[in-house]
């Protein structure tokens, strides 16, 4: 496995390094969909909502402030 450390030069405890390759995931994941239901292709789009939506759900589970507990 590669170290996210060693090949992108962010140290591990560095949140605000890890908070950029989030917003970047994410923007990444939209712009793609966005790409995808510009060019219409039904196989593409749905590929497209399928990667969408396994960035939100690594990026939700990735949220640690905020969130109310829940038992």
């Amino acid at each position: 496995m590669t170290d996210r450390a060693q090949s992108h030069g962010m140290p591990d405890d560095d949140p605000a390094g890890e908070e950029d390759v989030n917003l970047r995931l994410g923007r990444h994941a939209i712009q793609l969909l966005q790409a995808a239901r510009d060019a219409g292709e039904p196989t593409l789009i749905a590929q497209a909502e399928a990667m969408a939506m396994a960035v939100g759900f690594v990026l939700a589970s990735r949220i640690q402030d905020g969130m109310p507990e829940t038992d």
